[in-house]
């Protein structure tokens, strides 16, 4: 059967029947198959031959208990403009069993009969079908609009639950007529509930009209807003003076200088995050961001200027380059200088003579070891190795007093490649009393990609440090291609006696394999093949079931003993929340990620991981409450690589907080926001819950979320087993395939049982997403 669907997909209906009819025998018997994939394969080859003659079946298929075979009918039959399918479509966009079908019978109403839609939806706005009957209205909104506002979705936008009040604002503006609705976009923003508001933003972003402009500049003026409104109301603005028939450019300019022209910080800062999203529009092109910005980067608040500095990464090079060496030179705040620095680099490689001479004289004026750190880490490329001025600047900066700028520079020495630092990087790993100056050593040495430096990693392998030992003995293992020796100097150097001149360090061929060996369609275990991954074992959460499951290879460790089980620089430490650590461990982790390691917490670990290791960067909010909670979550950027592939389109993420560690970010300049939750803002002050950032060569990942107490065993309402699968597909990602090839499964009729099979691995694919792009950097 599964070869006759495929042969069906060939066939257009009636394709060899000499007269237009009923289907033919076969495509007729396939739609009738108890297995659902040949139904899908046959919908499919139904809905895209069209005709008269396939309305009646594809009708019927949208009874089918198969959620993809139902999409695929309401497609099929929104596209042959189907009047008899408008009604089962209307119940189906707000009675259906997912979110992905409402949604495809919602777009197919409104094709079919918009206006329809528009009054049959607002007549359900009340008991279970509220949320789901908003949600397909500000869908229709796309294509119609009302003639009036339904004065019932003014009201619920006061209704005591959040959700309705949040799914009604979205619909209210959605479907607001254009005359009325600036005015009620600006009511919405001057509601009491955070959510209304952001809800009313989300719809201005997705649903832009050049009438709410005002009504949005206004909004972008107030100083108090949180950061969840903010990133919202910036997007809606810019969508806004996007829909402007004449002179958007003007309109931007004169928002970009009254918000960066503003006394108050936060509302500077605005300013300049403003102007970074007009690149990609077509008109931006021709305007002078550098100069519209520059009040901003005059501003008082150093926060406001560090903040501008980075902004400028997104402006015509050359200009930006002039305002960001302006800053770099003459700004009297590390903050400021060192995003100025992260700009410098970002515009213009490393590689190029100008930036590489600037680095280096930059290294030897600066007092801060911040700042020499940042420098020392940017010259870290192997293009640099014939340069003998950068080398030269790198090998002095091991002497460093500042260990993680010694640190930092041994690992740059050796990614240059250069000859030159083998031997000050063999010396320091033999001789160096500190063990965390011998273990960069050892990371340096790694990747120089020279055969003496093969031969000094193995004389570290009697090192007193079981870290540094394990971080040579794991790179020896990885260029032995199968010969595996435990980790002692003698059988390494017999090994390399034997086989040294055979082996070759470096391929260029090997960038372009492991960006096909890595790339987003592998399975996690192919993507953790290979790679040191370890676990604090702690009691909160326990990411170590989630690898267990999925067949990848991990360590365990645990408070006292990160030291003595070792981390290998070129891995992975996850702490599992708590995250609680004794001092010689959280040295340990330091180093790691100074060296290049990757960190990823959860929960508590913010507070008793990452910030003790690093401070300054983010920190726990503080609550009136611990949070226990559960709250819808979003992507704050959908564009971002490091959210590829986590969430599904539909999906709206369910996190389940239990006395959570919300994020608050210290230095915004320096974090990349990826997750934050309206829901969670509005109730407990802060809705920040995924982060990322860079420090030293490695960088850092921090989820409020756990990464194994979420899904359906978090779901305990959830009584049958079409809810359970419903709740898998659209809140954890869940594939409809999965659900396909599980649907007859015994474990649906039960949360526990569910939970132990379908597991919701979305923070974990965030995870995954960050030591992917490490691989395919070769990293």
């Amino acid at each position: 059967m599964r070869l006759l669907a495929t042969g069906l997909l060939l066939l257009g209906l009636g394709a060899t029947a000499p007269e237009a009819g009923a289907p033919q025998e076969d495509l007729k018997a396939a739609l009738k198959s108890k297995d659902a994939s040949v139904r899908l394969e046959a919908a499919r080859s139904l809905a895209e031959s069209g005709g008269e003659e396939a309305e009646k079946p594809l009708l019927k298929l949208l009874g089918d208990d198969d959620w993809e075979i139902v999409m695929v009918a309401a497609g099929g039959l929104e596209r042959l403009g189907s009047e008899r399918a408008y009604k089962p479509l209307l119940k189906l966009a707000y009675d259906g069993p997912i979110r992905a079908v409402r949604a495809s019978a919602a777009q197919a109403c409104a094709t079919l009969d918009p206006e329809g839609a528009l009054s049959g939806l607002g007549k359900k706005l009340s008991k279970d079908t509220i949320v789901p009957a908003c949600e397909a209205l500000a869908r229709v909104g796309a294509v119609a609009k009302l003639s009036k506002p339904l004065k019932s979705l003014s009201k619920l936008t006061r209704h005591k639950e959040l959700p309705v009040r949040n799914a009604a604002a979205r619909a209210l503006v959605a479907t607001a007529p254009e005359e009325r609705r600036p005015e009620l976009l600006g009511d919405l923003l001057d509601a009491e509930y955070l959510g209304i508001r952001a809800s009313a933003l989300e719809a201005a972003r997705d649903l832009p009209a050049a009438g709410d402009l005002e009504v949005l500049r206004a909004f972008c003026q107030r100083a108090e807003l949180r950061d969840v409104e903010e990133r919202r109301a910036l997007r809606a603005l810019i969508a806004s003076i996007d829909k402007l028939e004449r002179n958007p450019g003007l309109e931007l300019e004169a928002c970009v200088g009254a918000l960066c022209g503003a006394d108050d910080p936060a509302v500077a800062r605005r300013g300049a995050l403003l102007a970074t999203r007009v690149p990609g529009f077509a008109w931006g092109s021709s305007l002078n961001l550098v100069e519209l910005t520059a009040a901003a980067r005059a501003h008082g608040d150093a926060g406001v200027r560090a903040g501008a500095a980075r902004a400028l990464v997104r402006f015509e090079a050359q200009p930006a380059l002039a305002a960001a060496r302006e800053l770099f030179d003459g700004d009297g705040e590390l903050r400021v200088r060192l995003a100025a620095l992260s700009t410098l680099l970002e515009l213009r490689p490393v590689t190029a003579e100008e930036t590489r001479t600037f680095l280096v004289e930059a290294l030897g004026k600066a007092s801060d070891p911040s700042l020499r750190e940042a420098l020392v880490v940017a010259l870290g490329h192997k293009e640099l190795a014939e340069q003998g001025d950068a080398v030269q600047a790198l090998i002095d900066a091991l002497g460093d007093a500042d260990w993680g700028v010694a640190a930092c520079a041994a690992v740059s020495l050796g990614m240059t490649r250069s000859e030159h630092g083998v031997e000050p990087l063999a010396q320091m790993a033999r001789e160096h009393e500190d063990w965390r100056l011998r273990g960069a050593a050892v990371v340096g040495l790694s990747k120089c990609l020279q055969h003496p430096a093969v031969e000094a990693l193995i004389g570290t392998l009697d090192d007193a440090e079981p870290l540094v030992v394990r971080t040579a003995h794991s790179y020896l293992i990885s260029i032995a291609r199968g010969d595996v020796f435990p980790p002692q100097p003698g059988p390494w150097s017999s090994w390399w006696s034997e086989n040294g001149t055979k082996i070759r360090l470096f391929d260029p061929r090997e960038q372009r394999e492991r960006r096909q060996k890595y790339g987003y369609g592998v399975p996690p275990q192919e993507i953790y093949k290979g790679l040191d991954v370890l676990v604090l074992e702690s009691r909160g959460d326990h990411i170590q079931y989630v690898l267990d499951q999925l067949g990848i290879e991990h360590r365990m460790t645990s408070a006292s003993k990160v030291g003595e089980d070792g981390v290998d620089a070129a891995g992975v430490f996850v702490s599992n929340c708590t995250g609680e650590m004794e001092v010689s461990d959280l040295e340990r982790i330091a180093w790691f990620v100074k060296v290049g390691g990757y960190l990823c917490g959860s929960c508590w670990a913010l507070s008793e991981t990452i910030h003790k290791v690093m401070p300054g960067y983010v920190r726990k909010l503080e609550t009136r409450n611990e949070i226990v909670d559960t709250v819808r979550a979003t992507a704050c950027d959908p564009e971002s690589v490091y959210l590829e592939g986590v969430f599904g389109e539909h999906v709206e993420p369910i996190y389940h907080l239990e006395g959570a560690h919300v994020i608050e970010v210290l230095q915004p300049e320096r974090v990349e926001m990826l997750i934050d939750s309206v829901e969670c803002s509005e109730k407990w002050g802060g809705g920040n819950l995924a982060c990322w950032f860079t420090w030293g060569h490695g960088t850092v990942l921090d989820s409020a979320n756990h990464f194994d107490l979420q899904g359906l065993a978090q779901a305990p309402s959830l009584k049958k087993r079409e809810q359970r699968m419903a709740y898998a597909v659209d809140h954890m990602g869940a594939s409809l395939e999965e659900i396909r090839s599980t649907y007859k499964e015994k474990f649906w009729g039960s949360n526990q049982k569910a939970a132990e099979r379908i597991r919701d691995y979305s923070v974990f694919r965030l995870v995954t997403n960050f030591v992917r792009l490490r691989r395919i950097e070769g990293r």
